[in-house]
């Protein structure tokens, strides 16, 4: 099947589970009934019983894994800014026969989180995908540095800093990527990659901060192959992000100008996490669009 016909086959799809999900969670429709007998029609016995594939799935990693650019979030009691219904992981569940678990990602992980939201997780998980390594290269810190005034020089200096501690940032994806290899051995591990959150052009800063994230992938890109399996496989976003940063007609980024401190800026937001990561896990073909 090429890409164009997949596409064509996905979008309607995904757009119209998408919307009676929402539907659903906000209660103006009603969920089907699960079940009805026919009187018409005799009962079916049962035959042997058949073991299911293996479906579940379960989500890792940082704020573009947890949904953090498309609240409302889950009331959890944690800091973790997990989407209580856009995040792609949701999304995921919804157009592929994978059973999503849980989602375990949260705002502010970085590569020394994950282990612990490995606990817990059954070893007959059958798929992982994450998103991690840009708390570690700073990406909160830049933020943090760049929003009150993008032109100045502490913003410069600190991407400039953020950039060099990808130097050290590949042994911890390595790292990472084999500690989840071996905490679930049934498990394909899928990389996500973090795409470019500007339109090409809208900003000088923004032109820069493209710029550090097309590195970090590199370093993602290099730490993946590194791992010499078929069980650890990047799928990189950028395609379906392209054209869609800030700045554009159609941003799947979502970003307050009005609030430079909105928890949910520079995050996908429900466009991204659909149209760009989910399309994404299906184009590559890690999800079989059921």
């Amino acid at each position: 099947m090429t890409k164009q016909r997949l596409v064509s086959r996905f979008l309607p799809r995904l757009s119209a589970v998408a919307v009676l999900t929402a539907a659903l969670l906000t209660g103006a429709v009603s969920a089907p009934a699960l079940a009805h007998t026919s009187p018409t029609r005799p009962a079916v016995v049962a035959g042997p019983a058949v073991k299911a594939p293996a479906t579940r799935y379960v989500a890792l990693g940082d704020s573009f894994t947890s949904g953090q650019g498309a609240p409302p979030y889950v009331l959890d009691g944690t800091p973790c800014l997990r989407s209580k219904q856009a995040s792609y992981p949701i999304f995921a569940n919804l157009v592929s026969p994978f059973k999503r678990v849980s989602n375990k990602a949260c705002s502010g992980a970085s590569t020394a989180d994950v282990p612990a939201q490995l606990v817990g997780v059954s070893k007959e998980t059958a798929l992982v995908t994450l998103t991690v390594g840009g708390i570690d290269a700073g990406s909160n810190i830049v933020l943090a540095a760049c929003a009150p005034d993008p032109v100045s020089t502490i913003c410069l200096g600190t991407i400039q800093n953020s950039v060099a501690q990808l130097n050290v940032l590949a042994p911890k994806l390595v790292g990472t990527y084999g500690l989840v290899a071996a905490t679930l051995p049934q498990a394909k591990i899928v990389v996500l990659s973090y795409p470019r959150q500007f339109k090409p052009g809208f900003s000088p800063l923004g032109d820069m901060l493209n710029g550090a994230t097309d590195a970090l992938n590199t370093v993602i890109v290099g730490s993946v192959a590194a791992m010499a399996t078929p069980r650890v496989r990047f799928v990189d976003a950028s395609q379906e992000f392209a054209a869609h940063g800030v700045g554009s007609r159609v941003p799947y980024f979502a970003f307050d100008p009005l609030n430079p401190y909105a928890p949910a800026n520079f995050h996908p937001n429900a466009l991204g996490n659909s149209f760009g990561y989910t399309r994404a896990l299906v184009h590559d073909g890690v999800l079989r669009v059921r």
